[in-house]
């Protein structure tokens, strides 16, 4: 298994949608990109972990990493291994014993960051899903297959409401598919 390794760019709001963000990871070159959606809350959490380190010393990522030595680099990596209905499957690998812990993704990103893990996506995964990193942008493409059912429901209605048809097109295939898998 070819892996890609990614580092932790950023997190952008996303204008006019719910209360969600998206958590930008980036090959080690800075040339693509990938978004992974989180709720307001990991927003928040990410948000306090770029400022004064005091503040988050006694938060509960910390004080586990803390009490285990071994949540290291050394023994721990994250791995994005699939998406499934439009969201990330992460891995805790323990390097030590091979072993797997699923993790939801935006708490991988968020322990990757407090235990100084690196992140790896599988090759395969991270060419599918990359996107051109242009940081002379305001935007951010994000594969249709990156989103909820709810999401997509919702950028339906907005491209039917801007009459943007091949848009609109596109995004009810992709229901359509979603509904014959599941």
């Amino acid at each position: 298994m070819s892996k890609v390794q990614l580092v932790y760019t950023g997190i952008s709001q996303i204008v006019g949608g719910p209360e969600l963000g998206l958590l930008i990871l980036s090959d080690l070159s800075h040339t693509r990109q990938v978004a992974i959606v989180c709720d307001g809350r990991m927003e928040y959490e990410l948000g306090l972990r770029t400022g004064d380190a005091a503040v988050t010393e006694r938060l509960l990522p910390e004080v586990l990493c803390s009490v285990n030595p071994r949540m290291t680099g050394v023994h721990y990596e994250i791995l994005f291994n699939s998406i499934i209905d439009g969201q990330y499957k992460a891995l805790l690998v323990d390097k030590d014993d091979l072993s797997l812990t699923p993790v939801r993704a935006s708490d991988a990103v968020l322990l990757a960051q407090v235990a100084k893990l690196d992140i790896f996506m599988e090759e395969h995964l991270f060419n599918r899903q990359s996107v051109g990193n242009h940081a002379d942008r305001n935007k951010i493409a994000l594969p249709v297959n990156a989103l909820s059912v709810e999401m997509l429901r919702q950028a339906l209605d907005k491209a039917i409401e801007d009459e943007n048809y091949e848009l609109a097109s596109m995004l009810r295939d992709e229901l359509k598919h979603r509904k014959k898998e599941g």
